[in-house]
């Protein structure tokens, strides 16, 4: 009655109640998840999203319905899982990139998402920036690679599979740590740890930003990785926007406070456009799942 990408889209949507962030999370357009739930409503036969503006909420039928999706969505993993399982076609060696922010969530993912379905799948890691992956991808000196999204080669193909809200790291004891409702606004005039150029993607996401909500912090170090970033805020250096799985590190003196933002971090696989690993394909779309 109806299909995988149709009750995907309900969860997501109805998890994250923002069409906006629901479509880029699932790698589509906004007209193309109203298509897919308004189809979907049609099928199921009652409405299942309260529409007012850009608030969205989950009707009764809508709040009955995603448990019931959800248990759906497992069964259908599951099978696929089986079935490849019993094939027993996948084994083997992949060397893997990853920037260092990526061992905070993605990384952990793999590994745990490999050994369940895959478990003769076996990894061999190199740590390196977004740029250099994307080179060591090109010259097939690597399989995969976890990137930030930047401008790439023409033979370099990728993919988003993971996107993470932002959140501002505050020292413990700042003014702003025990603040309830932050706004980016907050942040003017603030002492401020930022990205480097070498970090240019969440530079450039985050001075967005502070440029549309008017807020000019004094930026008091810029440094590439998120962890050096982290490592200044928990000195009491100054306050930072960062990715929130970044929260995971271990700094028990610093705060991370949600933001309400529409911006979220991507991470993207990285591929050459002809991969000589016949793993690397089945890998992104595992993640991507």
């Amino acid at each position: 009655m109806f299909d995988h990408a149709q009750l995907r889209s309900f969860l997501i949507l109805g998890q994250l109640r923002h069409f906006g962030q629901a479509a880029r999370e699932l790698l589509i357009t906004q007209p193309a998840l109203t298509r897919r739930i308004q189809q979907l409503e049609s099928d199921v036969g009652v409405p299942l999203f309260h529409r007012e503006g850009r608030r969205i909420t989950l009707t009764a039928a809508g709040i009955a319905f995603l448990p019931k999706v959800q248990l759906l969505l497992a069964d259908m993993e599951e099978a696929r899982r089986s079935a490849q399982k019993a094939a027993g076609t996948l084994a083997g060696t992949i060397t893997v990139g990853f920037d260092g922010a990526a061992s905070y969530t993605l990384i952990p993912r793999l590994i745990q998402r490999t050994i369940r379905d895959w478990p003769g799948v076996a990894f061999k890691f190199v740590e390196l920036s977004s740029s250099e992956q994307m080179r060591e991808v090109a010259f097939h000196r690597l399989d995969i690679g976890f990137v930030r999204p930047l401008p790439h080669e023409a033979d370099i193909v990728n993919q988003c599979i993971f996107s993470e809200p932002l959140a501002l790291a505050v020292p413990a004891g700042h003014r702003l740590a025990v603040k309830r409702k932050l706004k980016i606004a907050d942040l003017d005039d603030e002492a401020f740890v930022g990205y480097s150029e070498a970090g240019l993607y969440l530079r450039d996401l985050i001075a967005g930003i502070l440029d549309r909500a008017g807020a000019v912090p004094r930026v008091i170090q810029s440094m590439k990785r998120t962890h050096s970033i982290l490592a200044l805020v928990s000195t009491g250096m100054g306050v930072a926007i960062v990715p929130a799985g970044s929260a995971s590190a271990s700094f028990d003196n610093i705060v991370f406070k949600s933001l309400s933002l529409d911006e979220r971090a991507e991470w993207h696989a990285c591929r050459h456009v002809r991969p000589t690993n016949a793993l690397t394909q089945p890998l992104i779309e595992l993640l991507g799942t």
